[in-house]
């Protein structure tokens, strides 16, 4: 008997190619008024048979592939397309390349870290826990499980026991997990406890979100902790034998100057011994041969909020219930000021003014703008810097001959426009600088500078310039929310050295060191906590500045390294206290 083989394979392979080699080149159905219905559905009809025929023969020739097309009769399965053209005179039948999808299926898990407890490295004592916490948003299209083979959780990135490992977490890898499940676009809280390793270092531990063993994308996290007052880490002796060993001074220039502070918080002691002061900046001065340039003073409030206008003795003037614009103007020979209102004349008086919120609407601060002020910032022209928060008040000093423009409000409010730095500096160095500043304008307001005066008492506490430090209002405020944060997290707490506070001196960069305060005549006498210190920062460098206190790139370098405020201000103020007084 003759035996035939028959490999169905390359049968229906050929099959599908015959059928292929028909209608590759296109089948076209001219149309007529008369039989315009009938032909499409006959069209509809070849489309449906014969794509279907294609479709189960690539389905058997690739039965590992998931195949994806796309047409106008059906879109998961057809392998032909059907276009009438646009003169309605003739209809083409084409065909389409199979399209296959990948093996694996797309990653439906996505995620977005938005806020976590401590955004800085974490000064922790050996052997003791911090509790801390991350936010991440689900962002992918499938909810965020709790139970089951699904469940979303969160684990070291090397699956291995963590460098933090507290007998509080789930597992040795697995600091935490979802308590409640997280639905699409909505976020999911993870808080867990880290504890410190015994001995000193720098510790780096990363974790990510997991579903299935699989890392979430967009789920990760890493996280510093430094460990102070353990064991000390071993060090290999592994130098050349002939290699001098270093001594301890110059072993201790190694290290960052900033670690030779304790960095525990707890040494911010709460004493609460005054309320909130109300500071007094002076904005600008008006001289006699200056009164064409700056007079006269045109205020306005922003958004058209009420004040009112008082004397020296709080005796109201007038209101302006819709915040028009007052216009005030000075003459230097009879020492009276001028306001005008809508252009006319209104009064004359030889008393200061005080521009007060009426405060009609309890929710809606009240910014005062003035529009004569030109206040640009050196990086634009387009910017003005001419709006500021609580009351104004112009005087008048006649043993200085100038005519002041003073902004009163509560020290709070002052420091959110104080533009001393960048608000895109480390956290840590921004809480140093709010300190060092609060701290320098409680001192002007205890023990003031500006009293030459008839009466001896000063106009003012500070000038918003570098003579004092540079105070920019509410245009700067806008521009700065981390630097408001960091008001905001170090609030009421200032310096203090045997129990007065200090006079925070700062400046922008040393030349590797800072300089006694006595000595560059920055002091009458010796200041114990303002004396040379150690800066690496600046060595080699310039010194912008006059070098008592602070340098404050050198505050900015060590807070990238990992030093917090309280490193950062002891270094620099050595032998002060931190405390938190309102």
């Amino acid at each position: 008997m003759l035996g035939i083989k028959i490999n169905y394979l390359n049968f229906l392979r050929g099959l599908k190619d015959k059928l292929l080699d028909q209608i590759r080149g296109i089948f076209r159905f001219f149309l007529s008024s008369s039989d315009l219905i009938f032909t499409l559905l006959f069209a509809a009809l070849v489309v449906i048979v014969i794509s279907q025929l294609l479709f189960l023969l690539e389905k058997i020739l690739t039965p590992k592939k998931d195949l994806f097309l796309k047409n106008s009769v059906n879109q998961e399965q057809s392998l032909l397309e059907f276009v009438i053209n646009k003169n309605l005179n003739h209809l083409d039948l084409r065909f389409i390349k199979p399209v296959y999808a990948s093996s694996k299926p797309e990653f439906s898990y996505q995620a977005s870290r938005t806020e976590q407890g401590y955004p800085d490295i974490i000064n922790l004592k050996a052997g003791k826990a911090f509790t801390f916490w991350v936010k991440f948003k689900n962002t992918g299209s499938q909810i965020w499980q709790t139970q089951g083979p699904d469940r979303v959780i969160l684990r070291t990135a090397s699956g291995g026991k963590g460098v933090f490992y507290h007998p509080w977490w789930t597992k040795e890898n697995q600091p935490s997990q979802l308590k409640a499940p997280a639905l699409l676009n909505k976020t999911a809280l993870f808080r867990f406890a880290l504890q410190a390793p015994e001995t000193n270092g720098l510790y780096w531990e990363k974790f990510n979100l997991f579903v299935n063993s699989v890392p979430i994308p967009g789920g990760e996290i890493e996280i510093p902790l430094r460990v102070y007052g353990g064991k000390k880490p071993v060090i290999l002796q592994n130098q050349p034998q002939n290699q001098p060993e270093k001594n301890e001074f110059e072993q201790n220039q190694t290290l960052p100057w900033w670690q030779e502070v304790n960095p525990d918080l707890s040494q911010v002691q709460e004493d609460l011994k005054y309320e909130e002061p109300k500071i007094r900046v002076a904005l600008y001065s008006i001289k006699p041969e200056e009164k064409g340039n700056f007079l006269p003073i045109q205020i306005i409030t922003k958004n058209f909020q009420a004040y009112e206008v008082k004397d020296r003795n709080d005796y109201p003037f007038f209101k302006q219930t819709a915040g028009e614009l007052t216009e005030i103007d000075f003459d230097f020979e009879s020492k009276r000021f001028m306001v005008n209102l809508e252009g006319k004349r209104y009064l004359s008086t030889d008393s200061h003014l005080k521009f007060l919120p009426l405060n009609l609407n309890k929710n809606k601060d009240t910014i005062f703008e003035i529009l004569s002020f030109k206040n640009n910032v050196f990086w634009s022209a387009q910017i003005n810097d001419n709006k500021f928060r609580g009351s104004l008040e112009i005087h008048y000093n006649p043993n200085t001959d100038r005519v002041w423009v003073v902004n009163e409000l509560p020290m709070e409010e002052y420091l959110k426009g104080v533009a001393e730095v960048a608000d895109s500096s480390p956290k840590e160095f921004l809480k140093a600088q709010m300190i060092a500043a609060r701290t320098y304008a409680m001192f002007r307001k205890l023990l003031p500078k500006y009293s030459n005066t008839p009466e001896r008492k000063p106009i003012f506490d500070l000038k918003s310039t570098q003579a004092d430090q540079v105070y920019r209002g509410y245009g700067f405020e806008m521009r700065s929310p981390r630097t408001i944060e960091a008001a905001q997290e170090t609030k009421g707490i200032m310096v203090f050295y045997q129990g007065a506070v200090a006079k925070t001196y700062y400046y922008a960069q040393s030349d590797g060191w800072t300089r006694d305060c006595q000595k560059v005549r920055m002091c009458k006498e010796f200041a114990p906590y303002l004396v040379p210190k150690r800066d690496p920062q600046g060595k080699g460098k310039v010194m912008r500045g006059h070098g008592v206190g602070m340098p404050q790139n050198g505050g900015r370098l060590a807070a990238q390294e990992g030093a917090n405020f309280i490193q950062i201000l002891k270094y620099f103020y050595p032998g002060t206290e931190l405390k938190k007084v309102y």
